[in-house]
């Protein structure tokens, strides 16, 4: 199962290092090293560390840190509501989470909608009851009356709610009418480090006197706050025999507010006990261990507890301890402890009396001991993955069903020589589970593909008369002449753009401008850029004073502009899109791979290239930007130092670099080393890749695009060599190998990067086996075409809107600069948070 856990009580500001917080770090440190077979997915809105540090986990937990801005901005403003509410349905999408796990749900650091989770199971965790049963002293402000009982109404709807005790969970059904059958109990443990030790004469001596304990003690660890009691227990204290009270101090072991010492110190100077009572405040855990093996007894009258932590520590330390007799306390101490009324300080004396003078403690503490092997982290974790996961998977989120939604499909299609028409073919394939689908083509060739009966193809012209019939239309956009067919429909009829080039420069330049129509092409430019730059660039380019700036002016707002919603195949172009206007609905959906073994002997034998040659290959349009040149370069001085190496071009020339091409082969001597085979079928494309050792996926400059033959080769595990730029850099490092950007390196230097780098993967093999299977692995996680297919089919369905806009960006940066331009903004931080919340 995927399950997702919100870190809050670890990492929020009200819990962390308190109760809650340790309660939740030691439950999901023992529920990692337990279960290795579950995926975790945790998620933190609060700090920005590395939670591997506080929890020891495998490789089946990933942690994900999302920054909200100074002090958590973005929950603190109800405008931004809807922020989060993308951001986590965007989280549950992508990691298909099946289960989340709320462990905090009275915390308005974060406050969860229940609308987020449409089929996904949701757990919470409840400590107690607290504010709700002392509403006088925690709930007399009607604001946050009303804020908590909002609490309580989400509360409702989990699927599941674990308590932390019997007691808590009788207070739900009791005050809340939950249903029973809802709330399991799944206590407490106590952590490993409270045990009986041995505390040496020397520790003993140096922590007495650093807290001054002169005697024998009483120990209370409690907290600054009036339901722990502290007051009522100094003065019952105050209220016992004369003897006891000069045999025992009193040390109250807490963190405590100096109002608070002050008061207490007042309370028991007016009680005749001045210099009796000994508060520590902040104690380290190491020596609140010895204090508790050290103490003669523990006194925990609190008012309430969800479960009491202070008692079970106490009892592993081998202390008597006295508590109250109600909530959880009585539930967890009773027969083992001393109990009393907490509201009764005459109770908590005759208690204290009975303990210190008519108590077998001996008897106490074994009982203590016998008790304290109930509540084990060990059984917290066993009962915590019992309860998640018993839950029902959640529905699959789209049903294949006999009634299918018809959808149009606008795309070229094989023959035309389009690595984008191969792309269709399968995602059509893959989307004809879910869809009926009718295909749109240019005109004048007739695909030589056959889809199933419930794909039809058509001609564009006739679009017109059926556009009404479709759920959605998909435009598969490419900086080719082979889409512009396409760009009327998508501005009268917008949908679902998919960009495979983020730059369509190239494209709308042929269009227009090389056509001389110079109009055309300033009113598409407008699309993107501001008069002034328009107007500059254009008026010098018809007077012959500058150049087409095809890569340094990317254009693509004359389809993005009219999309409802755009697929990229890259966060490269996700955040490029998003920058130009937020407002966007854009969703990255990887390049899809065949995940094939390969046959290189059979394909060889098929091909006629030699079993014993070693082969460097590169695929697609053979183009300035695939670096051409500088390749040649290196394989010339590969060639003379390896009598068995080829060079293949799997693609058919660009016609301006055929010439130069033959030309430099002719003049090097490499006709007979370096094989360009013009355009091949799918199939032979296909088998050239199987017979390759190494593959070259270069690109400067870059258009945005994703290559297919880089998807393709990393489908079959081979070891590729790409520039680290756009969409390239996204492959993970190991499962290819990164050249740099050669933008600012000479023909000579690029050149001898790549000899280098190919000369050291030819005399290391096993290099290359390494990033095959690196490669595959990537492929097989990310890229499967079902996989590709369920994605497609879950953003067409989707018909949520996502709230982030221009108008949005604007108050939330008139937020900052109100309210937080004394405080360090994380800018990057935030942005990477906006653009992820973004479906």
């Amino acid at each position: 199962m995927n399950i997702a856990i919100d870190v809050l009580a670890i990492l929020g500001p009200d819990s962390k290092n308190r109760g809650i917080g340790n309660y939740n770090t030691s439950q999901f440190n023992k529920l990692f090293e337990k279960d290795k077979e579950n995926n975790y997915f945790l998620i933190n809105f609060y700090e920005n560390v590395e939670l591997k540090n506080i929890l020891n986990y495998s490789n089946n937990v990933r942690e994900f840190y999302f920054y909200l801005g100074p002090n958590g901005l973005l929950t603190k403003n109800k405008d931004f509501k809807g922020i989060i509410g993308d951001l986590v349905k965007r989280f549950i999408k992508e990691n298909n989470i099946e289960v989340f796990y709320i462990t905090s749900p009275f915390d308005r650091n974060m406050s969860y909608e229940m609308e987020w989770f449409d089929n996904v199971k949701v757990v919470a965790t409840v400590y107690d009851i607290i504010p709700y049963l002392f509403k006088k002293r925690y709930l007399s402000d009607k604001k946050f009356y009303d804020e908590y009982m909002n609490w309580v109404e989400k509360v409702r709807k989990v699927d599941k709610i674990l308590a932390i005790s019997q007691s808590v969970k009788d207070d739900l059904v009791k005050n809340f009418h939950i249903e029973s059958g809802k709330i399991e109990i799944i206590y407490a443990g106590t952590d490993d480090w409270f045990k009986k030790i041995n505390v040496t004469e020397a520790e003993n001596y140096a922590i007495r006197s650093k807290y001054n304990i002169k005697q024998d003690y009483i120990m209370c660890t409690g907290g600054d706050d009036d339901r722990k009691n502290i007051a009522e227990l100094i003065y019952s204290y105050s209220q016992m025999p004369r003897k006891l009270i000069d045999r025992y101090q009193l040390v109250i072991a807490c963190k405590l507010s100096s109002a608070s010492e002050e008061r207490y110190y007042n309370l028991a100077k007016k009680n005749g006990i001045e210099g009796r009572v000994i508060l520590t405040n902040f104690v380290p855990l190491n020596e609140l261990i010895s204090l508790y093996n050290l103490a003669h007894i523990l006194a925990f009258p609190s008012q309430y507890e969800g479960f009491g932590l202070p008692i079970v520590e106490a009892m592993a330390c081998g202390t008597p301890v006295i508590t109250s007799n109600n909530s959880s306390l009585a539930e967890i101490a009773e027969g083992a402890a001393v109990l009393v009324d907490p509201f009764d300080s005459r109770d908590i004396t005759r208690g204290l009396i009975e303990i210190l003078e008519k108590t077998d403690l001996d008897e106490l503490i074994n009982k203590g001991f016998e008790r304290v092997r109930r509540f084990t982290w060990d059984k917290v974790a066993d009962d915590t993955l019992n309860a998640l996961t018993s839950l029902k998977e959640k529905k699959a989120q789209y049903e294949i069903t006999g009634n299918k939604n018809k959808i149009a499909f606008f795309t070229p299609l094989p023959p035309l020589e389009s690595g984008i028409a191969d792309y269709s073919v399968d995602i059509i394939k893959g989307l004809s589970d879910y869809f009926e689908i009718d295909i749109y083509i240019d005109k004048n060739y007739k695909p030589i593909y056959e889809f199933d009966s419930n794909v039809k193809v058509h001609v564009y012209e006739s679009f017109i008369t059926r556009e009404n019939e479709y759920q959605d239309i998909i435009y598969q956009m490419g900086n080719s002449e082979y889409h512009a067919y396409m760009i009327d429909f998508i501005q009268k009829s917008p949908g679902t753009l998919v960009l495979h080039d983020y730059n369509l420069h190239g494209l709308i330049y042929h269009l227009t401008a090389a056509k001389g129509d110079f109009k055309a092409y300033k009113q598409i430019l407008l699309e993107d850029y501001d008069k002034e730059i328009t107007e500059t660039y254009v008026g010098e380019l018809v007077d012959g004073r500058g150049n087409p700036q095809l890569y340094d002016l990317p254009l693509n707002g004359v389809v993005t502009n009219y999309s409802k919603k755009i697929i990229v195949h890259s966060d490269y172009s996700k955040k490029l899109l998003l920058e130009k206007n937020v407002g966007h609905k854009v969703n990255k959906i990887h390049h899809y791979a065949r995940i094939k073994k390969q046959n290189k002997v059979r394909t060889r034998a098929k091909l006629n290239i030699s079993t014993d040659s070693v082969v460097i290959s590169a695929f697609g349009h053979i183009h300035e930007t695939k670096r051409v040149f500088p390749i040649l370069n290196a394989f010339k001085q590969l060639a003379e130092e390896f009598g068995n190496l080829y060079l293949y071009f799997v693609g058919k020339p660009a016609p301006h670099i055929k010439g130069p091409l033959t030309d430099f082969l002719t003049e090097n001597n490499l006709t007979d080393k370096v094989i360009i085979t013009g355009y091949s079928s799918h199939e032979i494309f296909e088998d050239y890749m199987d017979t390759a050792n190494i593959c070259l996926n270069l690109r400067f400059p870059y258009n945005g695009e994703t290559s297919g033959s880089l998807m393709r080769m990393l489908g079959k595990g081979k070891c590729v060599l790409v520039n680290d730029l756009g969409s390239f850099s996204e492959v993970p490092d190991d499962a290819c190998v990164k050249l740099t950007n050669p933008k600012n390196l000479s023909v000579t230097e690029e050149s001898n990067m790549i000899y280098k780098k190919l000369k050291e993967l030819i005399n290391d093999p096993g290099k290359t086996d390494i990033i095959s299977r690196k490669a595959i692995e990537y492929a097989e996680n990310h890229l499967n075409l079902e996989l590709i297919s369920k994605k497609y089919t879950d953003f067409l369905k989707d018909s949520s809107k996502s709230l982030l806009n221009d108008q949005l960006l604007d108050i939330l940066i008139f937020n900052l600069n109100r309210d937080y331009s004394d405080k360090e903004v994380d800018f990057y931080e935030l942005a990477k948070t906006l653009s992820f919340s973004k479906m």
